[in-house]
């Protein structure tokens, strides 16, 4: 789910920069009818991006719920399960079935009985570890990019406590004299995907055993998103020279 939820994230980060840096330059000392109706698709996908942030880094009070009793598909609650030692043991011990068994080791003449299998054996068995010890520094380098959120004063903490007050207090709900203190601001959208990518990426090594590259995704993403900037810019040009 989480896995899914940044894909999500990426692709809205990638329509909403590319059009961006292409639409306004584009469209410099012009003036359009529809400019209106451009900032408010933007907006729109930039409060979106911050409720898929807001979700992806959800997390209820301490007091009320322990993070790892609480049902959410969010990173701090991963993190929380992933530094269970039982849920590491177990994932290592999955981890070993990543591989199916190892595949007829060449034929160059007849060997002597039993000596196939057993190379056979200790092939797979040295797999086994090797998927075991890669489990195991995907956990690391996850909690790792998870706790870069936890550290006093951090730039990602400070970003994540923007997000979810402007999530609580405006986008999903209107409280009297409350308005968020200080609302979000574009570098935070950009830095907590990247901290959200980083991580899914660990957690889907670890949990599914998949190779998973945002970053190659992001960038066809943006390679898309730019040709659509870029028809939409040529329809505002067309559309304000028949204004």
């Amino acid at each position: 789910m989480l896995r899914r939820d940044v894909r999500t994230a990426v692709l809205s980060h990638a329509i909403m920069e590319a059009a961006n840096d292409t639409i306004p330059k584009g469209m410099d000392g012009t003036h359009s009818a529809f400019s209106d109706t451009y900032l408010a698709t933007q907006n729109a996908l930039a409060m979106k991006l911050a409720m898929d942030l807001a979700r992806i880094f959800d997390l209820s009070e301490r007091g009320r719920y322990l993070p790892e009793k609480q049902d959410k598909a969010s990173i701090p609650v991963l993190a929380a399960l992933l530094r269970k030692p039982d849920v590491q043991r177990g994932l290592e011990e999955d981890a070993a079935k990543w591989l199916p068994s190892v595949a007829h080791l060449g034929t160059f003449g007849p060997a002597p009985p039993g000596i196939v299998e057993a190379a056979l054996k200790e092939a797979e068995e040295n797999h086994r570890s090797e998927d075991r010890d890669q489990c195991r520094r995907a956990i690391a380098n996850f909690l790792a990019t998870a706790g870069r959120l936890e550290i006093d004063g951090s730039e990602e903490g400070a970003a994540l406590g923007r997000i979810r007050e402007f999530r609580n207090r405006r986008l999903a709900h209107s409280l009297f004299d409350k308005e968020p203190e200080a609302p979000p601001r574009y570098s935070d959208l950009s830095l907590l995907l990247e901290v959200a990518a980083e991580a899914a990426t660990h957690a889907s090594l670890a949990v599914e055993g998949l190779n998973t590259d945002f970053g190659d995704e992001a960038r066809r993403d943006r390679e898309n998103a730019e040709g659509y900037a870029a028809c939409v810019l040529d329809g505002l040009k067309r559309a304000s020279v028949n204004q």
